[in-house]
């Protein structure tokens, strides 16, 4: 067994990782919301925002075999600590050029273009590292108590958004974000990462293409992962797409971007409560693989009540509780998902899952964008959420999803 696995929950690299994605979280939160704002505030486009949105994932879903196949062969401390320096960098050089009133929409969108690829292998280099840093049977809880962090700092991060970029500006906000990555880079370079093991191992186009192939034909030769990538696509298709014109349906209802804010920043409580949830109860894997069998379908329909509310009120109170639905669901998922996964495959199979689930995000942005030029907005959300119920039921119709889950928990590899 690895050495790191013997620590309790709260080791000295869990709590660095976690702190250290804290200061990016605030930042990334207020970049997003200020960015979109002066999107759509300079060219009033519902596509150039659905662009901007779908860049990541696009980028994402190209890279992301690649790059847990290189992920996998890397140090990946210094994949971490190097992603987060290029982002916060590049981001003081944005911040400065909005200060000097020279932004353009371009610069914008290349800006994405360099974050998105960071992020492509800061995510499953970050996922990785958290599953190899603490005990099998902590995950579920490490992942629930990291998230719920990162969703009150984020609530907080969206809560103060509005009023941040009335009274500050849009400089000030990219400044910021450029400031916590550093941050974030900065402490991230203490962690004491186990090699995996690939760690080490000759990186060139062959092995790349090898190992993407061998996750190609793990992920279509296994019937759970075939489906497992039939959901993640067609659900984020039709169930993603409107958080890229949300601005848009905020302003159409009346609302102004202060209590845009304050409705992203209700995302955050929800998650923060139901992270919370998971992660302060001991609950029996039989019981966690059922509620989110059942908690992704329902927070479809769920949605689909939020986008035909009509007051601010009545849209934070049943957004509060959607979000706790989903919340509640992914934390399970995402615990049950990496060790359903063989430890020297993680990295290429996330990866290569990760580019499904961008795939179905990035085109949903896209046309999203685009529809949203010609359709309301409550009618898209409330259509296409219902529509987006269809694919979990999959999840019923072959019961060997939930088994394959549940024995990962109760047999968890170490």
């Amino acid at each position: 067994m690895n050495e790191t696995k013997t620590l309790k929950l709260w080791n000295k690299n869990f709590i660095l990782l976690w702190q250290g994605t804290l200061f990016s979280t605030f930042g990334d939160v207020l970049y997003s919301i200020c960015i979109g704002y002066w999107v759509y505030e300079k060219t009033g486009s519902t596509a150039l925002m659905g662009l901007l949105t779908s860049i990541s994932m696009f980028v994402a879903m190209i890279l992301g075999p690649f790059c847990g196949a290189i992920i996998d062969r890397s140090h990946r401390k210094w994949m971490i600590v190097g992603t987060d320096l290029i982002r916060g960098l590049t981001m003081i050089g944005l911040g400065l050029i909005a200060m000097s009133q020279h932004l353009e929409v371009w610069m914008v969108l290349a800006t994405a273009f360099i974050a998105a690829l960071c992020n492509a292998f800061f995510t499953p280099a970050s996922m990785t590292v958290m599953t190899d840093l603490v005990m099998p049977k902590d995950l579920v809880r490490a992942q629930s108590l990291s998230g719920g962090m990162r969703s009150l700092v984020a609530m907080a991060g969206k809560g103060l958004s509005g009023a941040i970029i009335a009274f500050l500006g849009v400089p000030f906000v990219i400044l910021l974000n450029g400031v916590s990555l550093l941050i974030s880079a900065f402490t991230e370079c203490f962690i004491d990462v186990p090699r995996a093991p690939k760690t080490g191992m000759p990186i060139n186009l062959k092995t790349l293409f090898a190992d993407l192939k061998e996750g190609a034909q793990y992920v279509f030769n296994d019937r759970c992962f075939r489906l497992i990538v039939i959901i993640a696509v067609s659900a984020n298709f039709f169930g993603s797409g409107m958080g890229a014109v949300f601005l848009p349906f905020c302003l159409g209802r009346g609302l102004d971007v202060v209590q845009y804010g304050y409705l992203m920043s209700l995302q955050s409580i929800s998650a923060l409560i139901g992270t919370i949830f998971m992660g302060t109860l001991n609950i029996k894997p039989e019981l966690r693989i059922r509620l989110m069998l059942f908690g992704f379908p329902l927070s479809s329909l769920l949605f689909a009540v939020c986008y035909s509310m009509q007051t601010f009120n009545s849209l934070a109170f049943t957004f509060l509780i959607t979000y706790f639905v989903s919340a509640v669901a992914n934390a399970i998922l995402n615990a049950a998902f990496m060790l359903v996964i063989p430890r020297e495959k993680r990295a290429m199979i996330s990866g290569f899952i990760m580019m499904a689930s961008s795939g179905g995000q990035a085109l949903s942005s896209l046309a999203f964008g685009f529809i949203a030029e010609f359709v309301d907005l409550s009618v898209l959300g409330t259509v296409s959420s219902l529509i987006s119920i269809l694919p979990f039921i999959l999840l019923f119709v072959y019961p060997e999803i939930k088994e394959r889950f549940i024995q990962a928990e109760l047999n968890p590899e170490v």
